[in-house]
C-alpha cells in the first residue's frame, strides 16, 4: 500500500515517471489575439499525444504577468529548439478580464479567462500554481512558482517531449 501526497506549495516537484493520473478537464476560450487559437475552446482534450503546460495566475497581479511572460519566452525557445509537441496555457480568473492585456501584451501563448473559478477549484490550484502534464495527460509537474521558474524547468519539458513515440 503506497500514500502519495502532492502539495501545491511543495518545493518537490512531481518526478517524471509518476503514475499519478490527471482526470480534471477544463474547456475554456483562448482570448489572446495572437494566439494561434484564438476564440477557440481548449483544454488537455484539445492537444492530444502533447506535452500542456498550464498556469494559473491573477491577470491584475504584476508577478503574475511577469511569470507568466518568462514561461512564455521559455516555451518560444523550446518551439525554436524542435520542441514542438508542447502548449502553454495561461488560466487567469474572469473576474479579472479587465486586465487580461498584462498577460496578451507581450505574449502569443494561449490564454484563458475561467468563470467562476471552475477550473481553478477542479485543479485544486492557487495564485502562480504550474501544472505540467504528458502526452498521455498524467501530471509530471505540479509546483507554485511564485519564487520563480525552476532552473531544471526546460530540460524537464525536453525530456517529457522525448518520450512521446513519433508517428
Amino acid at each position: 500500500f503506497t500514500l502519495l501526497f502532492i502539495s501545491c506549495d511543495s518545493d518537490d516537484p512531481v518526478s517524471p515517471g509518476s503514475e499519478e493520473t490527471f482526470d480534471y478537464t477544463y474547456n475554456l476560450e483562448d482570448l489572446n489575439p495572437t494566439s494561434s487559437y484564438y476564440q477557440e475552446y481548449v483544454g488537455p482534450a484539445s492537444f492530444p499525444n502533447q506535452i500542456t503546460i498550464h498556469y494559473f495566475g491573477h491577470f491584475t497581479w504584476g508577478t503574475c504577468a511577469s511569470l507568466y511572460g518568462q514561461l512564455n519566452a521559455l516555451y518560444e525557445n523550446l518551439l525554436s529548439n524542435n520542441v514542438t509537441q508542447i502548449k502553454l496555457i495561461g488560466i487567469g480568473k474572469e473576474s479579472q478580464i479587465s486586465s487580461i492585456g498584462n498577460w496578451t501584451a507581450t505574449n502569443d501563448a494561449i490564454v484563458c479567462a475561467d468563470a467562476n473559478n471552475a477550473t481553478w477549484s477542479n485543479w485544486g490550484a492557487s495564485q502562480r500554481d504550474l501544472f505540467i502534464l504528458d502526452h498521455e495527460g498524467n501530471v509530471q509537474f505540479n509546483q507554485n512558482i511564485s519564487s520563480g521558474i525552476p532552473p531544471n524547468l526546460e530540460s524537464l519539458i525536453t525530456e517529457l517531449a522525448n518520450l512521446i513515440p513519433s508517428n
